[in-house]
């Protein structure tokens, strides 16, 4: 019984499929297909506009709403993600030994290892913070953008 069918279809491709190519390549095919493609392209934009308005009606979001906040927040992610980078940078300049920012402030008591003696580590702390504050005050007269990451880093050690 398929092998009937087959038969039949392929006897009625064969018979039919020279003169379909022909209407294909011709140009009233092409002109009716980019006339069919407006039409189309009308009809889904007057759609659009059509179901943007009553869902604004009802106070829902339409498409074009949804697809503004993703670019929202796809910009937002790629500035949360050159923020992060900044701080991986600034944290990666700044030596492990590095005292952290008073800003004026005491420094908190800092743990002693059994290897280092208690004088030694509070003349390396303070000798450290005085090169830290000195470095902070001309980067501030070059660059404006370093105590912000001076402060950032900071509370990165601190953490």
């Amino acid at each position: 019984m398929a092998k009937q069918w087959r038969e039949i279809y392929n006897e009625w491709e064969s018979a039919v499929a020279p003169s379909l190519q022909q209407f294909a390549a011709s140009d009233g095919f092409r002109d009716f297909m980019a006339a069919s493609a407006k039409v189309t392209s009308a009809f889904a934009a007057e759609f659009e506009q059509a179901s943007r308005r009553w869902l604004h009606f009802w106070n829902l979001p339409a498409a074009t709403d949804v697809r503004k906040l993703r670019q929202q927040v796809a910009a937002v992610d790629r500035e949360l993600k050159g923020l992060k980078n900044l701080v991986f940078d600034v944290v990666a300049v700044v030596p492990a030994e590095a005292a952290p920012a008073t800003n004026g402030k005491a420094a908190p008591a800092s743990k002693q290892t059994v290897s280092e003696p208690a004088a030694s580590k509070s003349a390396a702390t303070k000798a450290s913070a005085s090169k830290t504050d000195s470095t902070k005050a001309s980067a501030s007269k070059t660059n404006p953008m370093k105590p912000a990451a001076g402060k950032l880093t900071a509370a990165v050690e601190s953490s």
